[in-house]
């Protein structure tokens, strides 16, 4: 059956785990990676699934003021995107279609960086 990995997203078997690895979720291959990469592929990951919930919180719009201010660009730069979308309009329903008419700076920016991907799946 195996364990699914939560940095690469494979479900690896059992022996790609090493003790910490089960309970973190991370496979041996990932565990190798620099932590900076590591955490950038979690960061990345944790915004999108922000997109994925029916409703942006406060608490979450906090989480990602603090991503906002992230020393790497990437991770800056979706944070901003993806706070400025839920001030907009925190809940899912019908978000595209109002960002669309009220603001279609930002649904581009969805685009460009992928993050409307996030938004349907």
């Amino acid at each position: 059956m195996g364990h699914y990995c939560r940095i690469c997203g494979r479900t690896r078997p059992n022996e790609t785990f090493s003790g910490k690895g089960h309970r973190t979720h991370v496979c041996r291959d990932c565990a190798r990676m620099p932590k900076p990469e590591r955490d950038t592929v979690e960061r990345e990951e944790e915004i999108f699934n922000y997109l994925k919930q029916s409703h942006i919180s406060k608490k979450n719009l906090a989480r990602l003021k603090t991503l906002a201010a992230s020393d790497n660009p990437r991770i800056a730069e979706l944070a901003a995107i993806v706070s400025e979308v839920a001030e907009v309009k925190p809940h899912k329903r019908k978000r595209l279609r109002v960002l669309a008419h009220e603001r279609r700076d930002l649904l581009e920016a969805l685009e460009r960086t992928g993050l409307i991907l996030a938004h349907h799946w």
